[in-house]
């Protein structure tokens, strides 16, 4: 059922330089949160909702009470019946000097580069995270350093078509991988303005990826090893303990990065990998071993509270994405070890030598976090290890 009443004759009560509305969000494409009514209170009876503040960026509860001589029961659900559409609808609490023009200009006389940052500021609201707004603002601007340069910088959005995004990315002087990043920039962009009906046709519709090299997984030989591990303990206890976590647990560095010290429980010996942070966007645990355990221990690593970041002082990732990768590059070149060590080598290291101490493949697929053990025999072979090698060491003779 829907309501026919104005819904902003009940969504009031701000102050006087805020307003409510919905211009240029009908329907909610801004996919905007919400809370839909609901019975508050027990003896002074009440209704309360959740109103999307674009000012704060958060979401603000309202509370309107029954008036004294209203039934409760049919008040409630008269009013909640408009406020609920309003809140599905889109409308939000906006300043009054930002209020969009009820007169705006039509999607296909949009400027292509006003398109951009339209989107932009739609996919800001609590769509992507700030890390990723960031990375988008970088794809961004490279994209329209090239429409300046090939002056399509003032066509109207209508008028880019499939030449012209196959002339950007043929200008993109990099390796196939990070073409993949615009490519996926772009066709989320133009994905975004067809869905919205800015366009009618989308010109990245029939780019595929650019196929990739498989880069070779390469564990640190063994006479490396205890060389780098005793460097770091003597020039960077932080990163030491860093790459220990690779090496013992096949955690992925970006994802250690956003660890928490309450996700490590040393009691049960697991470290629980939230699925918000992780690769595959499961929520899954890796095991603690005893040597790891005593590097937490020895260093007094978990003693902080538990809300703070595993590898940071405070309660924040303060440290830039390649923070960890570039400290351990330079001490690798500082004392001239090979120009192809990494720090993801770690975690191929570890697995390498675990599998040397007759670990089974199953514990390998468990720890890596591998969907099947299809995934981990592949891994396995592409560090040149044989899941069976009895196999090979008894073959027949003729």
């Amino acid at each position: 059922m829907k309501s026919d009443i104005k819904p902003t004759k009940f969504l009031l009560d701000f102050s006087k330089d805020m307003n409510i509305d919905n211009i240029g969000n009908e329907k909610n494409f801004m996919n905007l949160p919400y809370k839909l009514c609901a019975n508050k209170g027990k003896k002074l009876k009440f209704l309360e909702f959740w109103l999307f503040n674009e000012n704060t960026n958060k979401l603000h509860r309202r509370r309107k009470e029954c008036p004294q001589k209203e039934n409760f029961n049919k008040w409630f659900k008269e009013t909640s019946l408009y406020v609920n559409d309003a809140l599905r609808d889109g409308y939000r609490i906006t300043l009054n000097a930002i209020i969009a023009p009820t007169t705006e200009t039509p999607p296909e006389k949009y400027n292509i580069i006003d398109a951009i940052e339209k989107i932009h500021v739609l996919r800001a609201n609590g769509i992507v995270s700030v890390t990723t707004a960031n990375r988008h603002n970088s794809f961004k601007n490279v994209f329209f350093g090239f429409l300046k340069k090939e002056k399509l910088h003032n066509n109207f959005l209508a008028d880019i078509e499939k030449k012209h995004i196959q002339g950007f990315l043929d200008s993109l002087v990099m390796n196939s991988v990070s073409k993949n990043t615009y490519l996926s920039y772009i066709k989320a962009i133009f994905n975004n303005m067809l869905e919205r009906d800015w366009i009618s046709t989308d010109p990245t519709k029939s780019f595929k990826k650019f196929a990739e090299e498989e880069t070779a997984s390469i564990a640190f030989l063994p006479e490396h090893q205890k060389e780098l591990k005793n460097l770091l303990i003597e020039e960077d206890t932080e990163l030491y303990i860093f790459c220990m976590c690779i090496f013992y647990t096949f955690v992925r560095p970006i994802e250690l990065r956003r660890l928490k010290v309450s996700q490590v429980n040393l009691k049960d010996k697991k470290i629980q990998i939230i699925g918000k942070g992780a690769k595959n966007k499961k929520t899954q645990y890796v095991m603690i071993p005893k040597p790891l355990a005593d590097i937490f221990t020895e260093y007094k690593f978990l003693e902080r509270p538990a809300n703070d970041y595993l590898f940071s002082s405070d309660n924040d990732i303060k440290y830039s994405r390649n923070k960890f990768s570039t400290a351990f590059s330079a001490l690798r070149d500082k004392h001239e070890f090979p120009d192809n060590y990494t720090l993801y080598c770690w975690k191929h290291t570890g697995v390498v030598e675990y599998y040397k101490m007759g670990c089974g493949i199953k514990f390998i697929q468990m720890q890596c976090r591998h969907s099947s053990l299809d995934e981990t025999d592949k891994y396995l072979k592409s560090l040149g290890l044989f899941e069976n090698d009895d196999i090979l060491n008894n073959a027949p003779e003729i």
